[in-house]
């Protein structure tokens, strides 16, 4: 997929996320995601509005989204929202700052160390907030 892959969201909205994940198969030349599953954006200290209210609510108005992911840029921290398996809307979000990111839509775990390995704050990661 090219940097070019969005997801269609609320009537014509389309958005760009920093990573997506999908089960489905595509054409790799498709301008469009079929049936993404789990969304990942990087908050900039310009989009922190955006990436958690606005596309929040976009991406929960996508029913095949299974995982809301919020990556903070200037602090080791990750808001998870998730749906649950009756397809009820996203939770509340939980924030995550020295956990594991449980992703079992794809079987997988990332630990939140190993997202900000080799940034300045990495070494903050699990030290009460």
């Amino acid at each position: 997929m090219g940097p070019d892959a969005g997801i269609a969201t609320i009537g014509q909205t389309v958005r760009y996320p920093d990573a997506v994940v999908t089960c489905s198969k595509f054409d790799g030349q498709d301008r469009l995601l079929p049936n993404p599953v789990i969304v990942f954006e990087v908050v900039s200290p310009t989009s922190v509005r955006t990436d958690h209210v606005v596309k929040l609510a976009e991406y929960q108005a996508v029913p095949t989204i299974r995982r809301y992911i919020i990556v903070e840029s200037d602090a080791a921290v990750i808001t998870l929202h998730a749906r649950d398996q009756d397809g009820v809307p996203f939770d509340a979000g939980r924030r995550l700052d020295s956990d594991i990111v449980r992703l079992p839509e794809i079987g997988i775990e990332i630990p939140v160390a190993s997202i900000y390995e080799g940034t300045a704050f990495a070494q903050e990661i699990g030290k009460p907030i």
